[in-house]
Protein backbone atom coordinates (compact mmCIF):
# COMPACT_ATOMS: atom_id res chain seq x y z
CA UNK A 1 0.00 0.00 0.00
CA UNK A 2 2.72 2.30 0.89
CA UNK A 3 4.70 1.88 -2.52
CA UNK A 4 1.39 2.60 -4.48
CA UNK A 5 0.42 5.60 -2.70
CA UNK A 6 4.11 6.56 -3.74
CA UNK A 7 3.70 6.38 -7.26
CA UNK A 8 -0.22 7.90 -6.90
CA UNK A 9 1.61 11.06 -5.07
CA UNK A 10 4.50 11.15 -7.83
CA UNK A 11 2.30 10.78 -11.06
CA UNK A 12 -0.78 13.02 -11.42
CA UNK A 13 -2.15 11.48 -14.59
CA UNK A 14 -2.32 8.25 -15.67
CA UNK A 15 -2.95 7.12 -19.68
CA UNK A 16 -3.49 3.28 -20.29
CA UNK A 17 -1.50 2.60 -24.36
CA UNK A 18 -3.62 0.14 -26.12
CA UNK A 19 -1.31 -1.47 -28.92
CA UNK A 20 -2.74 -3.68 -32.13
CA UNK A 21 -0.38 -5.48 -34.39
CA UNK A 22 -1.82 -4.58 -37.71
CA UNK A 23 1.09 -6.67 -39.09
CA UNK A 24 4.01 -8.95 -37.32
CA UNK A 25 6.25 -7.12 -34.84
CA UNK A 26 9.53 -7.63 -34.43
CA UNK A 27 11.04 -5.51 -31.34
CA UNK A 28 14.40 -7.13 -31.43
CA UNK A 29 15.94 -8.07 -28.30
CA UNK A 30 19.63 -7.19 -30.33
CA UNK A 31 21.34 -10.42 -29.14
CA UNK A 32 20.72 -13.97 -29.98
CA UNK A 33 19.73 -16.20 -26.70
CA UNK A 34 19.45 -19.68 -28.75
CA UNK A 35 20.47 -21.56 -32.01
CA UNK A 36 16.67 -21.39 -33.43
CA UNK A 37 16.66 -17.88 -33.85
CA UNK A 38 19.15 -15.29 -35.20
CA UNK A 39 16.97 -12.06 -34.30
CA UNK A 40 15.06 -12.97 -31.62
CA UNK A 41 11.73 -10.92 -30.14
CA UNK A 42 12.45 -9.07 -26.23
CA UNK A 43 11.42 -11.00 -23.70
CA UNK A 44 11.25 -10.75 -19.62
CA UNK A 45 13.78 -12.43 -17.97
CA UNK A 46 12.05 -14.24 -15.90
CA UNK A 47 8.37 -15.71 -17.15
CA UNK A 48 9.86 -15.17 -21.16
CA UNK A 49 6.92 -13.41 -22.03
CA UNK A 50 7.06 -11.18 -25.00
CA UNK A 51 7.59 -7.23 -24.42
CA UNK A 52 8.15 -3.93 -25.99
CA UNK A 53 10.61 -2.49 -24.16
CA UNK A 54 9.81 0.99 -22.49
CA UNK A 55 12.61 3.10 -24.27
CA UNK A 56 11.62 2.02 -27.75
CA UNK A 57 7.85 2.63 -26.99
CA UNK A 58 9.02 6.38 -25.86
CA UNK A 59 11.15 6.78 -29.20
CA UNK A 60 8.49 5.76 -31.45
CA UNK A 61 6.37 8.55 -29.60
CA UNK A 62 8.49 11.18 -29.54
CA UNK A 63 9.34 10.43 -33.10
CA UNK A 64 5.77 10.39 -34.25
CA UNK A 65 5.02 13.61 -32.16
CA UNK A 66 5.83 15.84 -35.06
CA UNK A 67 3.43 13.48 -37.73
CA UNK A 68 0.53 13.58 -35.67
CA UNK A 69 1.41 17.33 -35.05
CA UNK A 70 1.25 16.89 -30.99
CA UNK A 71 1.43 20.76 -30.83
CA UNK A 72 -0.69 23.52 -33.32
CA UNK A 73 2.96 24.77 -34.01
CA UNK A 74 3.96 21.74 -35.58
CA UNK A 75 2.01 22.56 -39.21
CA UNK A 76 4.47 25.54 -39.49
CA UNK A 77 7.69 23.74 -38.01
CA UNK A 78 10.18 22.62 -40.16
CA UNK A 79 10.65 19.49 -38.95
CA UNK A 80 13.31 18.15 -40.09
CA UNK A 81 15.65 20.80 -38.68
CA UNK A 82 13.89 21.85 -35.37
CA UNK A 83 12.52 18.22 -34.12
CA UNK A 84 15.29 17.94 -31.54
CA UNK A 85 15.12 21.83 -30.32
CA UNK A 86 11.67 21.46 -29.80
CA UNK A 87 10.55 22.36 -26.33
CA UNK A 88 7.38 20.85 -26.58
CA UNK A 89 9.02 17.18 -26.86
CA UNK A 90 11.60 18.06 -24.37
CA UNK A 91 9.38 18.62 -21.52
CA UNK A 92 6.78 15.95 -22.44
CA UNK A 93 9.91 13.43 -23.69
CA UNK A 94 13.10 14.16 -22.26
CA UNK A 95 16.08 15.17 -23.62
CA UNK A 96 19.57 13.55 -22.65
CA UNK A 97 20.45 16.75 -20.62
CA UNK A 98 17.71 16.49 -18.77
CA UNK A 99 14.72 14.45 -16.81
CA UNK A 100 13.15 12.48 -19.14
CA UNK A 101 9.45 13.78 -18.86
CA UNK A 102 6.76 11.38 -19.00
CA UNK A 103 7.06 7.83 -18.15
CA UNK A 104 6.53 4.91 -20.04
CA UNK A 105 6.53 1.42 -18.95
CA UNK A 106 7.26 -2.06 -21.06
CA UNK A 107 4.39 -2.95 -23.27
CA UNK A 108 3.45 -6.26 -21.49
CA UNK A 109 1.06 -8.94 -23.39
CA UNK A 110 -2.38 -9.52 -22.83
CA UNK A 111 -3.93 -11.60 -25.46
CA UNK A 112 -2.09 -13.59 -27.89
CA UNK A 113 -3.50 -15.09 -31.09
CA UNK A 114 -3.38 -18.92 -32.04
CA UNK A 115 -4.68 -21.23 -34.59
CA UNK A 116 -7.50 -23.03 -33.53
CA UNK A 117 -9.43 -26.20 -35.25
CA UNK A 118 -12.98 -24.26 -35.27
CA UNK A 119 -13.17 -20.97 -35.76
CA UNK A 120 -9.90 -20.22 -37.51
CA UNK A 121 -8.38 -18.57 -34.89
CA UNK A 122 -8.67 -17.36 -31.16
CA UNK A 123 -6.75 -15.57 -28.24
CA UNK A 124 -5.44 -16.71 -25.13
CA UNK A 125 -4.49 -15.14 -21.96
CA UNK A 126 -4.03 -16.50 -18.57
CA UNK A 127 -4.31 -15.59 -14.83
CA UNK A 128 -0.88 -14.88 -14.29
CA UNK A 129 -1.39 -12.06 -17.53
CA UNK A 130 -4.80 -11.02 -16.43
CA UNK A 131 -3.77 -10.42 -12.86
CA UNK A 132 -1.13 -8.18 -13.56
CA UNK A 133 -3.21 -6.13 -15.86
CA UNK A 134 -6.05 -5.66 -13.27
CA UNK A 135 -3.28 -4.67 -10.86
CA UNK A 136 -1.86 -1.83 -13.32
CA UNK A 137 -5.24 -0.72 -14.26
CA UNK A 138 -5.87 -0.56 -10.49
CA UNK A 139 -2.44 1.77 -10.98
CA UNK A 140 -3.82 4.21 -13.99
CA UNK A 141 -7.17 4.44 -11.58
CA UNK A 142 -9.39 2.18 -13.80
CA UNK A 143 -11.96 0.06 -11.60
CA UNK A 144 -12.99 -3.71 -12.70
CA UNK A 145 -15.17 -6.37 -11.64
CA UNK A 146 -13.89 -9.85 -12.30
CA UNK A 147 -11.90 -11.90 -11.13
CA UNK A 148 -9.73 -15.44 -12.13
CA UNK A 149 -9.01 -18.23 -10.45
CA UNK A 150 -5.97 -19.96 -11.41
CA UNK A 151 -6.02 -23.02 -13.61
CA UNK A 152 -4.27 -26.23 -11.44
CA UNK A 153 -4.90 -28.43 -14.21
CA UNK A 154 -3.43 -27.40 -18.01
CA UNK A 155 -5.25 -30.00 -20.06
CA UNK A 156 -8.20 -27.36 -19.28
CA UNK A 157 -9.12 -24.13 -20.55
CA UNK A 158 -12.22 -21.51 -19.81
CA UNK A 159 -14.06 -20.00 -22.81
CA UNK A 160 -17.36 -17.37 -23.35
CA UNK A 161 -20.85 -18.67 -23.34
CA UNK A 162 -20.88 -18.31 -26.96
CA UNK A 163 -17.27 -19.12 -28.07
CA UNK A 164 -16.85 -19.92 -31.72
CA UNK A 165 -14.04 -22.47 -30.89
CA UNK A 166 -15.14 -25.28 -28.85
CA UNK A 167 -15.94 -28.68 -30.71
CA UNK A 168 -18.48 -30.44 -28.66
CA UNK A 169 -16.65 -30.50 -24.88
CA UNK A 170 -13.02 -29.16 -26.74
CA UNK A 171 -11.34 -26.67 -27.74
CA UNK A 172 -8.01 -27.32 -30.54
CA UNK A 173 -5.43 -24.69 -30.44
CA UNK A 174 -2.42 -26.08 -32.71
CA UNK A 175 -1.78 -29.58 -31.63
CA UNK A 176 -3.42 -28.90 -28.09
CA UNK A 177 -6.70 -30.54 -26.96
CA UNK A 178 -8.27 -28.85 -24.07
CA UNK A 179 -11.48 -29.77 -21.84
CA UNK A 180 -13.24 -26.13 -21.78
CA UNK A 181 -15.43 -24.92 -19.18
CA UNK A 182 -17.74 -22.29 -19.72
CA UNK A 183 -19.88 -21.67 -16.73
CA UNK A 184 -17.25 -19.07 -15.80
CA UNK A 185 -19.17 -15.65 -15.80
CA UNK A 186 -16.00 -13.44 -15.31
CA UNK A 187 -14.87 -14.97 -18.91
CA UNK A 188 -17.27 -12.94 -20.47
CA UNK A 189 -16.46 -10.50 -18.32
CA UNK A 190 -13.07 -10.38 -19.09
CA UNK A 191 -13.67 -10.46 -22.77
CA UNK A 192 -15.46 -7.41 -22.62
CA UNK A 193 -12.90 -5.46 -20.70
CA UNK A 194 -10.41 -6.27 -23.41
CA UNK A 195 -12.42 -5.63 -26.26
CA UNK A 196 -12.11 -1.92 -24.81
CA UNK A 197 -8.27 -2.21 -25.82
CA UNK A 198 -9.68 -2.51 -29.54
CA UNK A 199 -10.27 0.67 -31.67
CA UNK A 200 -13.39 2.35 -32.19
CA UNK A 201 -15.16 2.33 -35.19
CA UNK A 202 -17.10 0.67 -37.83
CA UNK A 203 -13.29 -0.89 -39.00
CA UNK A 204 -12.76 -3.04 -35.89
CA UNK A 205 -16.28 -4.24 -35.65
CA UNK A 206 -16.31 -7.55 -36.48
CA UNK A 207 -12.92 -7.93 -35.09
CA UNK A 208 -14.20 -6.82 -31.77
CA UNK A 209 -17.11 -9.08 -31.73
CA UNK A 210 -14.92 -11.93 -32.61
CA UNK A 211 -12.55 -11.13 -29.43
CA UNK A 212 -15.78 -11.01 -26.98
CA UNK A 213 -16.57 -15.01 -27.99
CA UNK A 214 -13.07 -16.00 -28.78
CA UNK A 215 -11.05 -15.56 -25.83
CA UNK A 216 -9.53 -18.64 -24.22
CA UNK A 217 -8.04 -18.37 -20.64
CA UNK A 218 -5.71 -21.44 -20.53
CA UNK A 219 -3.23 -22.03 -17.83
CA UNK A 220 -0.09 -20.10 -16.89
CA UNK A 221 2.28 -23.21 -18.19
CA UNK A 222 0.54 -23.46 -21.32
CA UNK A 223 0.25 -19.66 -22.24
CA UNK A 224 4.17 -19.66 -21.66
CA UNK A 225 4.55 -22.33 -24.18
CA UNK A 226 2.34 -21.03 -26.48
CA UNK A 227 3.85 -17.17 -26.62
CA UNK A 228 7.36 -18.77 -26.95
CA UNK A 229 6.52 -21.66 -29.26
CA UNK A 230 4.12 -20.05 -31.76
CA UNK A 231 5.67 -16.67 -32.60
CA UNK A 232 6.00 -16.18 -36.09
CA UNK A 233 9.70 -17.62 -37.65
CA UNK A 234 10.98 -16.15 -41.04
CA UNK A 235 13.93 -17.18 -43.13
CA UNK A 236 15.36 -13.85 -44.69
CA UNK A 237 18.21 -14.22 -47.56
CA UNK A 238 20.61 -11.40 -48.88
CA UNK A 239 21.01 -12.05 -52.91
CA UNK A 240 24.35 -10.99 -54.28
CA UNK A 241 24.06 -8.66 -57.07
CA UNK A 242 26.94 -10.59 -58.31
CA UNK A 243 26.31 -14.07 -58.30
CA UNK A 244 21.99 -13.85 -57.85
CA UNK A 245 22.02 -15.95 -55.23
CA UNK A 246 22.52 -15.94 -51.73
CA UNK A 247 25.53 -14.08 -50.20
CA UNK A 248 27.25 -16.34 -48.26
CA UNK A 249 30.19 -14.52 -47.02
CA UNK A 250 28.50 -11.74 -45.38
CA UNK A 251 25.96 -13.22 -43.10
CA UNK A 252 23.47 -13.49 -46.40
CA UNK A 253 21.00 -16.03 -44.36
CA UNK A 254 19.77 -15.36 -41.06
CA UNK A 255 16.20 -16.34 -39.56
CA UNK A 256 14.15 -13.34 -37.16
CA UNK A 257 10.90 -13.67 -34.85
CA UNK A 258 7.99 -11.87 -34.81
CA UNK A 259 5.23 -11.13 -32.60
CA UNK A 260 1.99 -12.29 -34.95
CA UNK A 261 -0.82 -9.71 -36.72
CA UNK A 262 -3.55 -9.37 -34.37
CA UNK A 263 -1.89 -9.59 -31.00
CA UNK A 264 -2.84 -7.23 -28.37
CA UNK A 265 -0.29 -5.32 -25.50
CA UNK A 266 -0.38 -3.01 -23.49
CA UNK A 267 1.48 0.20 -21.44
CA UNK A 268 1.16 2.71 -18.94
CA UNK A 269 2.04 6.68 -19.22
CA UNK A 270 2.45 7.99 -16.46
CA UNK A 271 2.89 12.04 -15.86
CA UNK A 272 4.38 13.22 -12.62
CA UNK A 273 4.01 16.23 -11.46
CA UNK A 274 7.20 17.99 -11.91
CA UNK A 275 5.86 18.83 -15.30
CA UNK A 276 4.64 22.27 -14.13
CA UNK A 277 5.45 23.97 -17.39
CA UNK A 278 2.23 22.39 -18.58
CA UNK A 279 -1.01 21.21 -16.57
CA UNK A 280 -2.07 18.01 -16.51
CA UNK A 281 -4.76 18.36 -18.89
CA UNK A 282 -2.37 19.69 -21.34
CA UNK A 283 -0.25 17.15 -21.61
CA UNK A 284 -2.62 14.96 -21.88
CA UNK A 285 -4.50 16.23 -24.45
CA UNK A 286 -1.23 16.69 -27.03
CA UNK A 287 -0.33 12.78 -26.24
CA UNK A 288 -4.10 11.59 -27.17
CA UNK A 289 -3.52 13.05 -30.20
CA UNK A 290 -1.80 9.32 -30.89
CA UNK A 291 -5.22 8.00 -29.92
CA UNK A 292 -6.51 5.44 -32.58
CA UNK A 293 -2.85 5.85 -35.00
CA UNK A 294 -1.06 3.99 -37.10
CA UNK A 295 2.40 4.11 -35.65
CA UNK A 296 5.38 1.90 -36.45
CA UNK A 297 7.20 -0.25 -34.23
CA UNK A 298 10.30 -2.52 -34.35
CA UNK A 299 12.20 -3.40 -36.73
CA UNK A 300 12.18 -4.42 -40.67
CA UNK A 301 9.64 -1.10 -41.49
CA UNK A 302 10.29 -1.61 -45.35
CA UNK A 303 8.58 -4.76 -45.40
CA UNK A 304 5.84 -3.54 -43.84
CA UNK A 305 6.52 -5.21 -40.49
CA UNK A 306 5.41 -3.37 -36.80
CA UNK A 307 2.70 -1.28 -37.78
CA UNK A 308 -0.03 -1.20 -35.07
CA UNK A 309 -2.58 0.69 -34.16
CA UNK A 310 -2.59 2.67 -31.09
CA UNK A 311 -5.86 3.63 -28.48
CA UNK A 312 -5.13 5.59 -25.37
CA UNK A 313 -7.34 5.49 -22.20
CA UNK A 314 -7.45 8.08 -19.87
CA UNK A 315 -7.28 7.04 -16.05
CA UNK A 316 -8.96 8.40 -12.86
CA UNK A 317 -7.30 10.77 -10.31
CA UNK A 318 -7.01 8.54 -6.98
CA UNK A 319 -7.17 10.32 -3.62
CA UNK A 320 -5.20 7.80 -1.47
CA UNK A 321 -4.49 9.41 1.81
CA UNK A 322 -0.78 8.10 3.25
CA UNK A 323 -1.05 5.13 5.45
Amino acid sequence: MRIYWEVVKIFEGKLVMYIYAETPIHPGSGTMISEAVDLPIQREKHTDFPIIQAPSLKGVLRNSACFIEIDDKCKKCDKKSKVDECEILNQIFGNPEGIGGVSITDARILAFPVRTLKGVFGWITCPLVLDRYKRDLNLAGIKIDWSTQKLTNVEEAKVCKNSNLMEKEYIYIEDLQLKCSKDDEDVNKIAQEIVKALPDGDTYKEIKEKLKKDLVIVSDEVFADFVSLTTEVITRIRISSKTGTVERESGGLWSEEYLPTDTLMYSLILIPSRLNSFKLEEIQSRIMRCDEKILQIGGDETIGKGFVRIKLVKGEHIDVKKP
